[in-house]
């Protein structure tokens, strides 16, 4: 009897080292570790914070929404969102079908009143034909951003999961694909944002 128990035990720590195995093999990519501003993954992004939608709103949290939503800080005076928001547009038409929702929130440099119709304006020249909101007095952007550490750039970017919870973040300021060495760092952060897209699309 001892030595049957023996083989059923022995069996079933097989079945679950075999169960365990197979797991493993199915699980989806992880999300790979922001080079910056890992200090706030975890965290969510509420949709409250944000001053004005433009449009539609697009919810960051809830039932129906995306299974992922980036969200990027820009302005019309940066270099650096003139040349991601392209990025954003292409990842936005790319990965809509399964599950990717944009949102491009503006903040103004300096901190001043602008009217829908020209933050529209701007996002459009810029190739940007997505979501907008407005983060006119920077509210959002120093809740989530600015005032929980030092940061080197305001055009910051995230990731969030269908619960609005941030699970990758680009620190800024620039990405999009490049073979320019000067652009290497952009490059690396566009796919490894793709990376992380792919993860969190694969959930």
């Amino acid at each position: 009897m001892a030595l049957l128990n023996a083989g059923y035990g022995c069996s079933l720590v097989l079945a679950i080292l075999l169960c365990a195995c197979g797991a493993d093999a199915e699980r989806p990519a992880a999300v790979p570790s922001p080079r910056a501003g890992g200090d706030v993954v975890g965290k969510r992004l509420e949709s409250a914070w944000i001053e004005r939608w433009i449009g539609t709103p697009l919810p960051l949290a809830g039932p129906g929404t995306a299974k992922a939503t980036l969200v990027r800080w820009w302005t019309d005076s940066c270099p650096y969102c003139e040349a991601s928001l392209p990025a954003i547009e292409k990842l936005r038409l790319d990965y809509a079908d399964r599950g990717l929702a944009t949102l491009a929130v503006y903040h103004p440099k300096p901190r001043r009143f602008e009217s829908d119709q020209a933050i529209r304006d701007a996002a459009h020249e810029r190739d940007y034909h997505g979501p907008l909101a407005a983060d006119l007095d920077w509210t959002a952007l120093d809740r989530i951003w600015l005032d929980t550490a030092r940061r080197s750039a305001t055009s910051a970017s995230f990731l969030l999961d269908a619960k609005g919870v941030i699970r990758y973040v680009h620190p800024g300021p620039e990405f999009h694909p490049s073979d320019d060495p000067e652009h290497a760092q952009c490059a690396r952060d566009h796919a490894d944002l793709i990376r992380a897209i792919e993860a969190l699309l694969a959930d």
